[in-house]
């Protein structure tokens, strides 16, 4: 019996330093992986992080072993509190954008996972948590959409010549994606201003087919819907033929062959 208890003995230990340095290789994976990751307990308290979490995050305290979460970053929300304990009870979440105001008056933009792991009994033992700042991405991100909207503001004036009139001159094809725009901005621009009367000028539009047709009396009828009358200037002969060829209904719609004649129309009809 005293031989086999102290084989027992030697195979218990063997096992409890091979779990040490398999910790211990978790540790130094977590520590130097090149992404911002820490594992938690199921406290929210540090068991580990990496170099990169630390950098990433602006964590002042170097040394997070056994802290709470909510002390390393007291700026924490109940919102990120919630999201732990649901990842507690076993749920896994994520954002690819979601914006993280920090203690300073900042705002970090993050992309992040939190997930559960479990034991080797399958109980929860606590969070992965998997993060990455994308401030300068969002930056980036959010002025290529103000250019762009700038753009395609440029690409669809709208000039009011009177308080209750508009004009809108189309330059270049109209694309679908575009007609889509046009409507928008020009509809939005005849309630703000209460407008009587839209005047689109069509000499800068380089060619008008079937769909460039159909857009322009769609364009028209939208407005219209709104109470307000259309005058379609600068139609040249071969966009009139095209009209005629594609048999697109104009009868309600007031045209004129070039802008300046749109804007004597709508002067004239000023009450």
């Amino acid at each position: 019996m005293g031989e086999r208890d102290g084989d027992l003995a030697r195979e218990v230990e063997r096992l409890r330093s091979r779990v040490g340095e398999l910790e211990e290789q978790l540790q130094a994976f977590v520590k130097h992986t090149p992404t911002a990751t820490a594992l938690f307990d199921t406290n929210v308290r540090y068991l580990v992080a990496s170099e990169a979490w630390l950098s990433d995050l602006r964590v002042e305290v170097r040394d997070v072993l056994g802290r709470s979460h909510y002390d390393v970053f007291p700026e924490i929300t109940e919102r990120w509190k919630e999201i732990h304990q649901r990842c507690l009870a076993g749920a896994t979440e994520s954002s690819e954008e979601d914006p993280f105001p920090r203690a300073d008056g900042s705002v970090d933009w993050l992309r992040w996972k939190v997930m559960p792991w479990r034991t080797g009994a399958g109980e929860i033992g606590g969070l992965f948590m998997f993060t990455e700042v994308i401030t300068e991405r969002k930056r980036l991100k959010d002025a290529l959409e103000a250019q762009a909207a700038a753009i395609r503001e440029l690409s669809t004036p709208i000039v009011p010549i009177r308080d209750d009139v508009l004009v809108m001159p189309l330059v270049g094809a109209l694309t679908p994606e575009r007609t889509v725009q046009i409507m928008e901005n020009l509809l939005g621009r005849i309630v703000s201003a209460q407008a009587r009367v839209a005047i689109i000028d069509v000499t800068g539009v380089p060619l008008v087919d079937s769909h460039a047709a159909n857009s322009l009396l769609q364009i028209a009828k939208a407005v219209q819907l709104l109470g307000a009358g259309v005058v379609l200037t600068g139609i040249r002969p071969e966009v009139a033929q095209s009209l005629v060829s594609e048999d697109v209904d104009m009868k309600d719609i007031v045209t004129r062959r070039d802008l300046q004649g749109g804007v004597a129309w709508a002067m004239r009809g000023r009450t």
